[in-house]
């Protein structure tokens, strides 16, 4: 094959690669204006039409009446921060029974052995899953710190460590409660997911208030001796 030829496939074959992709170079100048602050004062403003947005034809459709809300807030956003806080804990100690408790009784048969097993895991699961998905959720404000003992927002592991001693002793408060109710309320009553994870989340939200209350108490009093130090000073 000659040289010329050689040429005019390459030229050929550039041409087809162009029309290939058809570059849209209107388009791009645009953007590049409006980038700039260029764009002209008459241009047409971009529509909210969904059908038009992503380019349906079907009129009749129902999907293409509506009108996009880039701000508007889905349903679960509209649900109180506390709600979600204390469901998502019911779930995951309900999640803890029906694995633990429930899968490994009939391996473990000592039931203080088990109980700390269950706290073990029950600790983990909070520190690894539980607080970091309060963490995503939260806001500015902080909200979620009020549903966790430990609400530091880093990982170390004195955190790690100190959340598995602590939900051991949450889930032994949970065998008391059960104790009682077998002793003075009913004969028996079993363990099931449902029930032990309304316990875990009574027995928990009771030490973390307290937990609450001792750190407005020490924050108020911290308050008053900076401010009654800051009027000895002026004085």
């Amino acid at each position: 094959m000659s040289k010329k030829n050689k040429k005019n496939d390459r030229q050929e074959k550039e041409t087809s690669i162009e029309n290939f992709y058809d570059l849209k170079t209107k388009e791009m100048d645009e953007l590049v204006a409006a980038l700039k602050g260029e764009t002209p004062a008459d241009s047409p403003v971009p529509s909210l039409n969904i059908a038009e947005v992503t380019g349906e034809k079907d009129e009749g459709d129902k999907k293409g009446t509506r009108e996009f809300d880039p701000y508007k807030r889905d349903k679960l956003s509209a649900i109180p921060y506390w709600v979600r806080a204390l469901f998502i804990k019911f779930w995951f100690f309900g999640l803890v029974c029906y694995f633990v408790l429930m899968g490994l009784g009939i391996y473990i048969t000592d039931s203080l052995d088990l109980y700390v097993v269950c706290g073990v895991i029950m600790g983990v699961m909070v520190d690894c899953l539980v607080n970091p998905i309060f963490r995503m959720m939260e806001s500015d404000k902080k909200e979620y710190n009020k549903f966790m003992m430990f609400p530091f927002p880093f990982k170390q592991i004195w955190t790690f460590i100190t959340n598995m001693v602590y939900y051991c002793i949450v889930v032994l408060g949970v065998s008391y409660i059960y104790m009682f109710i077998d002793k003075y309320i009913a004969e028996f009553i079993g363990v099931e997911p449902l029930l032990f994870g309304v316990f875990c989340l009574i027995v928990d939200m009771f030490f973390i208030g307290i937990k609450d209350i001792v750190v407005y108490l020490i924050k108020r009093a911290v308050k008053k001796s900076r401010e009654r130090k800051a009027a000895a000073a002026e004085q």
